[in-house]
């Protein structure tokens, strides 16, 4: 069983792109090209395991999990990159959103999954905690550079993932523990902005 249908492997690479320029315009010298290949590296790095955490969880469920755009959100984003050219500090990188679907695909046909809140919870926050996590980590390394801007990305993807709007996968972990979201948050925001 392949692990990425076609459609959503474009859906991943537009995504990595537009966040890649989002990234440069805003964190590194635009229109320096060697800022565009970090962002690049730390961009597909970050998002390629959160889709990964994604699709682990939705397997040891017994479901499929799969990367869609979301135009909103790339239409936003693709707006906050002239916002950026212009000088104004508005960035947006929720992209797109991870479609958690109750069956999966074998050797015999498919086969149906009840899931829970807490089923459609624990898949979002595969994800996300992988971006809170790699945050937490890259920030123990005050001074490497290139460590800094992984944790401030991570940071970002995931407090945009939080947003506990749907589809995003905040609108997944608040609708099955609010307490946990606003933990979440709170510890998002403080890696983010105070340390």
């Amino acid at each position: 069983m392949k692990v990425f249908t076609n459609e959503e492997l474009r859906n991943i690479i537009v995504s990595i792109l537009v966040m890649s320029v989002i990234f440069w315009v805003f964190v590194f010298s635009f229109p320096d090209y060697n800022g565009f290949f970090i962002s690049l590296i730390i961009v597909f790095f970050s998002f390629f395991l959160h889709e990964m955490g994604h699709k682990f969880a939705a397997r040891r469920l017994g479901c499929m999990a799969t990367y869609k755009i979301w135009p909103t959100g790339l239409l936003i984003g693709i707006i906050t990159i002239f916002f950026g050219l212009m000088g104004i500090g508005i960035v947006f990188i929720a992209l797109g959103f991870v479609e958690i679907m109750p069956y999966s695909f074998g050797r015999w046909g498919f086969k149906v999954v009840r899931l829970t809140p807490k089923d459609f919870g624990l898949i979002a926050l595969a994800g996300v905690g992988i971006n809170v996590l790699f945050a937490i980590f890259f920030k123990m390394f005050p001074g490497m550079w290139m460590f800094e801007k992984l944790s401030y990305f991570n940071g970002l993807f995931a407090l945009f993932n939080l947003l506990p709007i749907p589809p995003l996968d905040g609108s997944k972990i608040f609708m099955w523990k609010m307490w946990f979201w606003l933990l979440l948050m709170f510890i998002t925001i403080l890696v983010l902005f105070v340390f």
